[in-house]
């Protein structure tokens, strides 16, 4: 018995290029050119690319500007 890959019970969805770019709410020129840096995980399929959603939300988690959960507050020290 062999094992097929099954994306629905993975949980992996695939996005087009126009798809990944409205997720992401980035111009469609910004996605190449952010793929042509390397700055954007995408899958080649022939001349279609395809974009994991499970990696873009893992890049956006990444790359979020926040206060660190464990982030204390600084005190002065006694000098």
């Amino acid at each position: 018995m062999t094992s097929e890959f099954n994306p629905v019970a993975s949980n992996t969805t695939l996005l087009t290029a126009s798809e990944a770019a409205e997720y992401l709410r980035i111009p469609l020129g910004s996605l190449y050119v952010r793929i042509s840096k390397k700055q954007l995980p995408c899958t080649r399929l022939g001349r279609l690319l395809r974009f994991r959603k499970t990696e873009l939300d893992k890049l956006m988690a990444e790359n979020s500007t926040g206060v660190a959960q464990s982030q204390e507050p600084s005190t002065p020290k006694a000098g």
